[in-house]
């Protein structure tokens, strides 16, 4: 997949997701990447995208004017189900200009781990900002976690549970 380009207008950003290979059905894109809106003074960041000297510091306004997808599953460690919505790691990690590349994905709470390039690359993983229509709260693990879809199997094994990052808050190519 290219990495894409922010083109820059006089009012925002524009986010331009160039074509990469479909996701396996069922799962699909609810919407394509939208303009990226100004973060007005004082809006909070919730996540950053480093790689190297360069990063980019995203509000919530600016995660869900990316391209989003929405699915159910269940989350491993609160045994609950929900409809997720958020934006796939494969093109965060685009955005951020190391797609392909073993992800780093840290939290607010200390914890850090690796996710491999060829998950997040063939497999709709989420960087999730919703859940069944609302905000993630934080005693769901909000307000931005990590969710792997039901399928593949092999993400279902609960050995790979390490990869369902809440809180999360940074993510840069691993090194």
């Amino acid at each position: 997949m290219a990495q894409p380009a922010l083109a820059q207008t006089s009012t925002a950003a524009k986010l331009v997701i160039p074509a990469g290979k479909p996701w396996p059905a069922p799962y699909r894109y609810v919407h394509s990447g939208r303009p990226l809106p100004a973060a007005p003074p004082g809006e909070r960041t919730l996540l950053r995208l480093e790689n190297g000297a360069r990063h980019w510091s995203l509000t919530l306004r600016q995660l869900q004017a990316l391209p989003a997808m929405r699915y159910h599953t269940t989350h491993p460690h609160m045994r609950l189900s929900f409809t997720y919505e958020g934006v796939p790691l494969r093109d965060l990690a685009a955005l951020g200009g190391f797609a392909g590349k073993n992800l780093r994905v840290y939290a607010a709470n200390g914890y850090v781990t690796t996710i491999h390039a060829q998950d997040y690359m063939n497999a709709p993983l989420l960087l999730a900002y919703a859940e069944n229509g609302k905000a993630i709260s934080v005693l769901h693990k909000g307000p931005l976690t990590v969710v792997l879809p039901p399928t593949p199997l092999r993400l279902r094994h609960e050995s790979y549970g390490y990869a369902w990052v809440w809180y999360a808050t940074r993510i840069t190519p691993a090194p």
